[in-house]
């Protein structure tokens, strides 16, 4: 292993050791307000360089996680000047998603009809990085403008013929436009994943990025499930990659009437978790048993570009509960409900 192989794994696991402990976790669910919860993120070694300029009295939610997007993004970034093929093209990826994200967010708001959000919510740190002319794409007011901003980019190919049916209709296929966008993603990950990984190392981080695919696939399902449609209509739906997820599994969760059974079924093909844990929604089941698969294999692998997959995982885990707080304390949940919804 080389040198800078040890210290993406060094640096990985120093950067993972600095996440927010459960007393912490704990106790800014307890806060009572926005301003509140600013002041003490400013105070953890996770955040408190991203937030040493604000004053919380004034800060408001949108300002405050757009920090804490850009804090975690530069972690990411900061991966960058370690001289590794991985580190370099885990980096696009995720710039990729972010982009596959903002470009969903700008259809739905076309769809909603609500576009004006979509400029407030734009992470700027992702504009200068991104190959989407973003801020364009933000004052979309028509699917036909979403269509031209994107010509020539892997997305506007991709959407081409849904926003064109879109522009005759007036009416779009969101869950269709976010199956196509996600299966390309994915695909180019696998592709890169090839291409820049061998051995044991692509082995691993392989079966990582199914285990994760396959997470997401049981959230579809499940969804499916609920609008009434069969387990084909399922499959159809879905991510087209597998790792435990077979024809036979999905038609089995199709089958199950609530979370436990979900979970009982999931357990049958090896997808485990804390026993005594209790879960709300299946997306709070998937990303647990999800986080927990990251945290034992960024403690235990010995390959870089697997670690800092798991990195990337988990901090994103810790920013989506962070958001989960706030968007709590904002509508007045009690410390309790708020914990209820976390995946930790």
């Amino acid at each position: 292993m080389s040198l800078s192989q040890n210290s993406v794994i060094a640096r990985s696991r120093a950067v993972y050791g600095r996440s927010l402990t459960a007393d912490e976790i704990s106790r800014l669910c307890a806060m009572t307000s926005v301003s509140q919860a600013a002041a003490f993120l400013k105070n953890t070694d996770r955040y408190g360089d991203a937030l040493s300029d604000i004053e919380p009295a004034t800060i408001h939610r949108g300002q405050l996680e757009a920090l804490l997007d850009k804090a975690v993004f530069g972690i990411f970034d900061s991966f960058r000047r370690f001289d590794l093929t991985e580190s370099r093209w885990f980096f696009r990826s995720i710039v990729s998603r972010l982009e596959t994200e903002q470009v969903l967010l700008a259809v739905q708001g076309v769809a909603d009809g609500s576009t004006d959000s979509y400029i407030t919510a734009l992470p700027a740190f992702l504009i200068e990085k991104s190959g989407i002319q973003l801020l364009e794409l933000g004052r979309s007011q028509s699917f036909a403008d979403i269509g031209r901003i994107l010509a020539g980019t892997h997305c506007g190919r991709i959407l081409e013929p849904l926003l064109t049916e879109a522009q005759a209709t007036g009416k779009v296929n969101i869950r269709e436009c976010e199956r196509r966008l996600y299966t390309d993603y994915y695909l180019a990950c696998m592709k890169s994943l090839e291409k820049n990984c061998r051995g044991s190392a692509k082995t691993e981080l392989k079966r990582a990025f199914l285990k994760s695919i396959d997470m997401k696939n049981v959230v579809t399902c499940c969804r499916m499930k609920a609008f009434g449609f069969t387990p084909e209509a399922a499959a159809a739906q879905m991510i087209p990659f597998r790792y435990r997820l077979s024809r036979e599994a999905v038609e089995d969760l199709m089958k199950q009437p609530d979370t436990d059974s979900i979970r009982r079924s999931l357990e049958q093909i090896g997808f485990r978790t804390d026993a005594s844990a209790q879960f709300a929604a299946v997306e709070q089941l998937t990303e647990r048993i999800s986080l927990e698969h990251f945290r034992r294999t960024m403690r235990l692998s010995r390959n870089s570009s697997t670690v800092y997959f798991c990195l990337i995982e988990c901090l994103e885990t810790e920013l989506r509960n962070i958001k989960t707080i706030i968007e709590g304390i904002r509508y007045g949940v009690p410390a309790g409900g708020i914990m209820e919804m976390l995946v930790i």
